[in-house]
Parts: structure tokens; C-alpha cells; sequence
């Protein structure tokens, strides 16, 4: 009888604190005992030199080490990213300054998770990630979510009808529900929805998100 079998995953850690990487192994091998850590180095830069010789599925890295701050860490961890685009990254970082986590948010392959979670929901978190779902935690979207703070009243740079479709856009309707409902053109529609988003500085999806999650005062996502 012939029996498929599952393709073992294989998994690289990076941090600067090896009791961090005992306790990152111990949580892979909790949410599957068949991972295969591969790789376990001290910095982002001897991960990227590591992984030119032994490619992995699942990358768990901080953003910076003892060798590199976090504007150096990021840098090396998108370009580990352009090589290496069919691994998942899962950023498990300290980091609090949005301006850095912003970098991230146009990769759906990179997940970003804060280190204050609880473990329970830390847990879950890597499980979703490990499962290819795009995770921002709570605390990461938190922290995102101040690139706005600045300015307050962002919305009131908005037209009536601007702010009509990307609330409705918020609450999960789409850009052909919302022509419908209103009875107007999927182009009309389009344009407010890109009228808005110039008007805030915004150019993905992912960030208009989180701009509108400060201003209806959400949480977390996971994006499906």
C-alpha cells in the first residue's frame, strides 16, 4: 500500500539571546513536533549567510541582534525576503517604533508579532502565521496604529462621501457592494476610495486599515 506523507517543514531562529532561541524551539516543537529547526544563528546578518547554503519554509527572527540596530536588521531582513520569497517570516520583536514596523506591512509573507502577547494568544498567533495567514498581534497594531496620533483629525481632510466608502470598506464590504447600495458607478465608487487615500498619505490596503482601525478605535487582525 502506498502512503503519502506530509513534506517535514524546516524552520530558522534568530535572536542575540540563546535562551530566547531554547524558548522559540520549544514552542515550534509545541505547535508541531514535526518542524525541523534547521538553523539557529545570533544575528540577521549569519542568518542570511546561513540560509545561501541550507534554505528553510519558516524564518522566526527579531528585527536587530547585538550586530546590527533595527534600521540594519530591517534592511537585511527584507533582502533575506526578496531571495527568499516563498518563505514565511514570522517577526517575533521588542520593537515599538512604527516607523520601522511600517516597512512590514506590504508583505503578506512576513508576520509581526509583539513579544508582550500573552503565551497563550503568542501560541495562537505563530500556529495562524505558521498556517501562511497574515498576523499582526494587538500590540503590533497598537504600535502602528500611532503613525496617525500626530494628527488627529486626519479624517477631516475627507469629503463626506470619501469617508462614507471607507467606512463601509471597513465593515467588509467591497468596492462593487458599496456601487450597489449606493446606486452609483464601481469607478465613482474606486475614485473616492483613492481620493481618500492620497489625501492621507496611504498606499496599500494593510495601511488604510490601520488608519481607519484608530479612528473606529479597533484591535488586532489577522487577515485571512
Amino acid at each position: 500500500m502506498n502512503q503519502t506523507c506530509t513534506p517535514q517543514r524546516t524552520v530558522a531562529l534568530m535572536d542575540s539571546h540563546p535562551l530566547t532561541l531554547f524558548g522559540l524551539s520549544t514552542l515550534i516543537k509545541s505547535i508541531n513536533n514535526d518542524y525541523e529547526i534547521l538553523l539557529q544563528e545570533l544575528s540577521l546578518r549569519k542568518m542570511q549567510e546561513a540560509l545561501m547554503y541550507q534554505p528553510v519554509d519558516l524564518l522566526v527572527t527579531d528585527l536587530q541582534s547585538f550586530e546590527e540596530d533595527l534600521q540594519a536588521g530591517l534592511e537585511t531582513l527584507l533582502r533575506m525576503n526578496a531571495m527568499f520569497p516563498d518563505m514565511t517570516i514570522v517577526v517575533y520583536t521588542s520593537c515599538h517604533d512604527s516607523n520601522v514596523l511600517r516597512n512590514l506591512l506590504n508583505y503578506y509573507n512576513i508576520s509581526v508579532i509583539a513579544r508582550v502577547e500573552s503565551l497563550q494568544d503568542t501560541e495562537r498567533f505563530f500556529r495562524q502565521a505558521f498556517d501562511k495567514k497574515h498576523v499582526l498581534s494587538p500590540k503590533i497594531c497598537s504600535d502602528l496604529a500611532r503613525v496617525t496620533e500626530a494628527h488627529p483629525c486626519v479624517t477631516s481632510r475627507l469629503t463626506r462621501s470619501e469617508m462614507d466608502v471607507l467606512k463601509h470598506l471597513f465593515h467588509g464590504m467591497d468596492l462593487q457592494q458599496i456601487a450597489q447600495m449606493k446606486q452609483l458607478s464601481i469607478k465613482t465608487i474606486s475614485a473616492h476610495k483613492c481620493n481618500a487615500m492620497r489625501k492621507l498619505d496611504i498606499r496599500t490596503d494593510s495601511e488604510l486599515f490601520l488608519q481607519l482601525s484608530s479612528v473606529f478605535n479597533q484591535g488586532g487582525r489577522v487577515d485571512d
